[in-house]
């Protein structure tokens, strides 16, 4: 699933292409994603121009005067831009025809991804964000918070990090690989944490987000980018998938146990 990284990532790549653009006309190819795509959607669209894209924990929110057009990538979902010469992908669902005559195509083989369309901002009035956690890369989030948000749990930690009503947008790549480089085990009770834990956890995750930013996101199976390439912080993995790969601070073999029914990766050696 495109995480956080991943998210950012394919707005940094779609944004110069859109802004002030008008949207021309739409099409959808299928009827329905995780939900129902609005029958009208494509009617609403037409002849609005394109002010702003943002991100909420992994919803890319294309907006412009009296619209919000949100999208959910889900399991396998990506954007791309295309221009005139490209063809139609199979699993190609959904496309904007701009202006400019590039396209915006949400590509999905699953169907488990989102699109609906508002007028008014679904950070104030859609359910699906009213209970959404603190941002990971805002200010709000740092050592304070992590501590006092995990005093009275009894949870593993890397449970607490993918919870998104608590944090939202860390999934079980980056809260792995941020574990690691803090130093703690993905399984270590959460109320167990001292305030030195929580100080170098907050730290490691935002650095580990903000290298994957930096390098495209993670290409775990099919995601890509807006551009139409992969993402390349896979390579820079210490823990995520490395089961019994030697680590490479000492060399002990990489564990892997599932917490919450997710797989989750460490170093016995080198996170305590």
């Amino acid at each position: 699933m495109p995480e956080l990284p991943e998210v950012q990532t394919t707005i940094d790549g779609i944004t110069p292409f859109l802004l002030d653009e008008k949207i021309l006309r739409c099409n959808v190819s299928v009827k329905k994603l995780r939900w129902d795509i609005q029958k009208n959607i494509c009617k609403d669209l037409v002849n609005l121009k394109i002010r702003d894209v943002s991100r909420r924990a992994k919803y890319i929110i294309i907006s412009g005067e009296k619209f919000f057009l949100t999208i959910h990538l889900g399991m396998t979902g990506t954007l791309r831009i295309a221009n005139k010469q490209d063809k139609v992908r199979k699993h190609d669902h959904f496309e904007i025809l701009l202006g400019s005559g590039n396209k915006l195509r949400f590509n999905d083989p699953r169907k488990f991804g989102m699109i609906f369309l508002s007028k008014d901002s679904p950070l104030e009035t859609n359910r699906l964000f009213l209970k959404l956690g603190v941002e990971p890369l805002n200010k709000e989030f740092n050592s304070k918070f992590l501590y006092e948000k995990t005093r009275n749990r009894s949870i593993p930690i890397k449970t607490l990090l993918m919870n998104a009503s608590i944090i939202a947008g860390v999934g079980n790549i980056y809260a792995s690989e941020s574990l690691f480089l803090a130093g703690i085990r993905p399984q270590k009770v959460s109320n167990k944490l001292t305030k030195r834990n929580c100080e170098d956890l907050a730290i490691s995750i935002k650095k580990v987000l903000r290298k994957a930013i930096k390098k495209g996101g993670s290409t775990i199976n099919d995601y890509i980018n807006a551009n139409g390439k992969t993402g390349y912080f896979q390579y820079d993995f210490k823990v995520y998938g490395r089961t019994s790969l030697p680590c490479h601070n000492c060399q002990s073999d990489i564990l892997q146990v599932k917490i919450s029914q997710r797989s989750s990766f460490y170093c016995k050696n080198c996170q305590k």
